[in-house]
């Protein structure tokens, strides 16, 4: 037995009788109540879309990935399903922003103790997977190697980054994190045992890598976005200090039910400077650190740091090397590309002041250059 679900990004992804009672799961039913990007909706207001149907698209990307390698292993390729379908099974509310919380763990390790020791381990042995079977499949879903086996789901273009970038791209309204994917799975490779790509689709390659960097910087990283994620972390720690939130339990909730705690709260300031537009505002922006600690250090001396908020985004263009086939033999992306070799890492170093005092802060920094 199979279902259909209708998806804006892949148009109709299919999931099988396991997958389905997984979906149906109150597991993965949570993920429906989980914002893909937190939010990051109160700047870019169409940016509502969920965990869950991310969930369903990587699993849909798993499994097109695996056939474009030419792998054909009936078995493994429904474990690489399942591992596309659960890889986000562990996450908190409000996604990354509130990981904070798990204390030592992270929503990986979550979700590997949901499928090693819970009920969706019991469910998935159900279909007949075995527990090698389900070492293997946290293995894909939650660990950065997966052994001998390609990078499926992880790495730096596995069917996770594939489809988030197309999915927020679409649901931001921006152009961003487009690309040709089509021709970029169509040109997968395994040589050697890794997954790359060949040389052909060197600029269905460098749109994907483009489109990632652009959405760090305009959409992951925007200044505003960026503020209200702190006012969010501080807010919560708030209501763990209060005992309205317990950090142990923060895995198992939603988003609905942090807001339903805030939304009792609608006069104090903290809640008014997340949902109230009263967020701290940006003073200052450099992309160099030294400048950045110079400006914190000197800030710091005049001004008290309850009206001061200070942000570090830094991320790289590539987090590991993507290999390329001419045919002969295998090289590096930034090797080949003079686009992508190009890139600098993303470093935005931010300073925001309470906005009562924005003009003032504003011009002492002024002063300082």
């Amino acid at each position: 037995m199979f279902k259909e679900f209708s998806d804006p990004i892949h148009q109709f992804i299919k999931a099988n009788s396991c997958e389905i009672r997984l979906i149906d799961s109150p597991y993965l039913q949570r993920l429906r109540f989980i914002k893909q990007l937190g939010i990051t909706y109160l700047v870019f207001p169409s940016a509502q879309h969920s965990r869950f149907e991310h969930s369903l698209g990587t699993m849909e990307l798993a499994s097109r990935i695996y056939n474009s390698l030419g792998l054909k292993d009936e078995k493994l390729h429904s474990i690489y399903r399942l591992a596309g379908l659960l890889h986000d099974v562990g996450h908190t509310p409000f996604s990354h922003t509130t990981e904070v919380f798990l204390g030592d763990r992270s929503h990986e390790n979550i979700g590997e103790k949901l499928l090693l020791e819970g009920e969706l381990g019991n469910m998935l042995r159900g279909c007949g997977y075995s527990y090698e079977d389900l070492e293997l499949l946290c293995s894909l879903s939650f660990r950065k190697d997966s052994g001998p086996l390609p990078k499926i789901i992880t790495g730096e273009f596995g069917a996770d980054r594939m489809d988030y970038l197309q999915r927020d791209a679409y649901f931001c309204g921006t152009s961003y994190g487009f690309f040709d994917y089509p021709r970029l799975l169509s040109h997968l490779q395994l040589v050697k045992g890794l997954k790359c790509v060949h040389m052909s689709a060197l600029r269905a390659l460098e749109s994907f890598v483009l489109g990632r960097y652009f959405m760090y910087s305009q959409v992951y990283f925007h200044k505003v976005v960026r503020i209200l994620n702190i006012h969010l972390r501080e807010l919560m720690l708030n209501l763990t200090e209060k005992g309205l939130l317990q950090p142990h339990e923060v895995h198992r909730k939603t988003d609905a039910d942090i807001l339903s705690l805030i939304m009792n709260n609608l006069s104090e300031e903290d809640v008014r400077r997340l949902l109230g537009r009263e967020h701290y505002r940006q003073v200052f922006s450099t992309h160099k650190r030294d400048d950045f600690e110079y400006v914190r250090g000197r800030i710091l001396e005049k001004y008290e740091e309850e009206l001061l908020r200070f942000d570090v985004a830094e991320k790289r263009v590539l987090d590991e090397d993507i290999y390329l086939w001419d045919g002969h033999e295998l090289k590096s992306l930034k090797e080949v590309s003079s686009i992508v070799g190009s890139l600098k890492d993303i470093e935005i170093y931010r300073v925001y002041a309470h906005p009562n005092h924005v003009s003032e802060v504003r011009e002492f920094v002024g002063h300082l250059s």
